[in-house]
């Protein structure tokens, strides 16, 4: 990254750290030449499907001559550099009689891919997407924005605003019913995300916090209930994935610290995908403190435990399928949020008490946030549960006859 530059590890970015001046400078430019660039974007958004196709066409024939004269490297089979995505659709690719390969120029990882199957032939980055379908890919992944318009067309969505100054965040806060959160306006990974604000203290310390990375900070309120990733193919969701934070359940013998370390000997926790639970990390003492607990603690028999508020897998969080769990009219919403962004792939985070009650029953529930390009491999390597071979529902968006 950045020439090889590695960001300082960073307890609020996890294991995916970044740059934070850099990340936040970069965002400062996009937002100041936004206004100058939008009617630059609107054209460019009409002309992208055009352009788009016209790579599909020409980048496998350019990718052989890149090969030929030694400017590019093919990688036929998953390496080290493959994300858990890249793995599970090459696999799915193999399965099919689909030719899939990684085009590294010079050598260097990028994520850029062609696939060929019955004479056809398309380069892409990241995931295929033949439908280009690019409505709302200029938003889509900007919170504030995805509030505002959901609002609008009637989805539940926390209730809440964006700040740019400590001062509005102050505003905000005072219009909404506590506890709130506070997380950076761009960005992914629920990196210098705050939780359980209570407090104008602790908001004003939550503002700092996501300012580190971002011009702006969202301010709203804190939704009841585990995190859902609902992933859309085509317009038709395909996967449910509950995503826990790092936790355990009381036996009413053991104490936390022993289950922890019974929990942790689970060998998937052996990577790639799931990490262990940090019991003497700095945010597990800051929640088991809230949970007025310490590691020495013995909870009482079924008392769940967590060891920190992100759900993400780095900090030992987990996951499990709850697809066919999912009430009719969850999925119902789902799949109206993905007609209304347009988008041939999208990840939607949903949070929500029980995902198999409905979403009008519940008063602290709805969309936090939403991916053009979500990470379908989480759905292949479930903590727990069945295997939702969400690969094969893109392979055949873009391969119609392979169904």
């Amino acid at each position: 990254m950045f020439g090889g530059f590695k960001p300082a590890p960073c307890e609020e970015c996890g294991m995916d750290a970044v740059p934070h001046r850099i990340e936040k400078f970069s965002l400062e430019i996009d937002s100041a030449f936004d206004p100058f660039f939008r009617p630059i974007d609107g054209m460019m958004r009409r002309l992208t499907p055009l352009v788009d196709g016209l790579v599909d066409r020409v980048g496998p024939p350019l990718a052989s001559v890149f090969f030929a004269v030694g400017l590019a490297v093919k990688v036929a089979e998953p390496d080290e550099h493959f994300s858990e995505t890249a793995q599970v659709m090459w696999a799915e690719a193999q399965e099919r009689g689909i030719e899939m390969y990684e085009v590294r120029p010079l050598g260097i990882p990028c994520r850029i891919f062609v696939a060929k199957y019955k004479g056809k032939a398309f380069a892409f980055e990241g995931l295929p997407r033949l439908a280009r379908k690019q409505k709302s890919l200029q938003w889509v992944d900007d919170k504030a924005e995805v509030k505002k318009r959901f609002e609008k067309a009637g989805f539940p969505v926390p209730r809440g605003g964006s700040a740019a100054t400590e001062a509005e965040a102050l505003q905000i806060f005072e219009t909404l019913q506590k506890p709130v959160i506070t997380k950076p306006q761009e960005g992914s990974g629920g990196r210098h995300t705050s939780v359980h604000i209570m407090n104008e203290q602790e908001l004003r310390q939550g503002y700092r916090n996501a300012k580190m990375i971002a011009p702006k900070v969202v301010v709203e309120e804190e939704m009841t209930g585990p995190v859902f990733r609902a992933t859309l193919i085509d317009g038709r969701l395909v996967a449910v994935l509950q995503r826990d934070p790092p936790q355990v359940t009381g036996d009413g013998r053991s104490t936390l610290r022993e289950l922890v370390a019974e929990e942790n000997f689970n060998p998937l926790r052996r990577g790639p995908v799931f990490a262990d639970i940090q019991i003497d990390s700095a945010a597990a003492k800051r929640e088991l403190a809230r949970q007025r607990l310490t590691p020495e603690s013995v909870p009482a028999k079924g008392q769940k435990v967590q060891f920190h508020f992100k759900v993400n897998w780095g900090v030992g969080g987990t996951s499990h399928d709850v697809t066919d769990e999912t009430h009719p009219d969850n999925q119902k919403l789902f799949e109206d949020v993905g007609a209304y962004l347009g988008e041939d792939i999208v990840g939607l985070d949903f949070i929500i008490t029980d995902i198999s009650k409905s979403w009008r029953q519940e008063k602290r529930c709805g969309i936090i946030e939403c991916n053009s390009l979500p990470l379908i491999g989480n759905h292949h390597f479930p903590y727990k549960g069945p295997v939702r071979n969400v690969a094969a529902a893109v392979w055949e968006m873009v391969f119609p006859e392979l169904k």
